[in-house]
């Protein structure tokens, strides 16, 4: 039975038996869905939530021995987006509401899905028992979840090359060398960005490549970065050249310990650390988190 409401990191929780957690905070903008011109149909939605499945299913029920399962919402006008675990089931609900504001391309969508996912499979940090916190699910997004679905999708990544902002663009083509790698950070990037401007729809507030969030956090954060931070996590995880393993959960082995300086130090293995490796690009952004290294 649930007990208990919390919010934290981009995700509001609920503790028990069961918890969930939300890409988006509790908002009124299912009151506009009628209104709102879609930028993607009912069989678009349908086959990006089939693309991930094939992809993670197998990786969830393989080697987590758990279920994974797509609620497919469609009609639900709901601007959100949420994960759960009970009883075995790794559960992720995907609204309509969500897919048909004017702010979310196809690709923004797909990112939600990966974010969803990543509750489930980024690891550390975590922000409860099992799910991964809002900002590590955002860099999972672009890091690792992105690349699995458009590694090879080498001509429609290539399309991006003539759309992406120039700023942008000279960020992926300082990290990556292969084109092709850096037409899939260029589509990364642009799904990014139509993430965070629905985030910040949210608060009546707009983002930019160009204008990075300087504050410092003194510990990790676990409740919904500003859509400015979010928006340099995905930036960050299309600019970290990490190789991550889909089939381990950083840090989720050390139990009581996930959040442990062990468990930062596991998922810089798969990850850009820069306390580790001394890096510039790619680090997880210091408006949301806090080594402990």
């Amino acid at each position: 039975m649930l007990t208990k409401l919390a919010t934290c990191a981009g995700i509001t929780l609920l503790m028990a038996s069961s918890a969930q957690s939300a890409i988006l905070p509790p908002n009124n903008l299912h009151l506009q869905d009628t209104v709102l011109a879609a930028n993607m149909t009912e069989e678009e939605f349908n086959e990006i939530i089939t693309q991930a499945e094939e992809i993670y299913k197998p990786v969830i029920e393989g080697t987590h021995g758990a279920r994974l399962r797509f609620n497919r919402l469609w009609t639900n006008s709901t601007v959100n987006a949420s994960a759960s675990q009970s009883f075995g089931a790794w559960t992720v609900n995907m609204y309509g509401g969500l897919a048909r504001r004017p702010e979310v391309t196809p690709d923004g969508f797909a990112l939600v899905v990966c974010h969803e996912l990543g509750h489930h499979l980024a690891g550390f940090p975590f922000s409860s028992r099992w799910a991964a916190n809002e900002g590590q699910s955002d860099y999972y997004a672009t890091l690792t979840c992105a690349r699995e679905l458009w590694r090879d999708d080498i001509e429609r990544n290539a399309e991006f090359r003539e759309t992406i902002d120039e700023f942008p663009k000279a960020l992926c083509d300082e990290v990556w060398e292969d084109i092709d790698d850096q037409n899939l950070c260029y589509r990364s990037m642009e799904g990014g960005k139509s993430l965070a401007d629905l985030l910040s729809a949210l608060r009546n507030q707009t983002v930019s490549f160009e204008t990075p969030d300087t504050n410092t956090v003194s510990r990790t954060q676990n409740s919904h970065p500003q859509g400015q931070c979010r928006l340099d996590t995905y930036m960050a995880g299309a600019l970290c050249k990490a190789e991550w393993d889909i089939d381990v959960i950083p840090g989720k082995d050390l139990g009581s310990r996930r959040n442990s300086a062990q468990a930062e130090e596991a998922a810089g293995e798969y990850s850009c650390l820069q306390q580790i490796a001394e890096l510039e690009e790619g680090v997880r952004p210091l408006c949301w988190f806090k080594s402990q290294l």
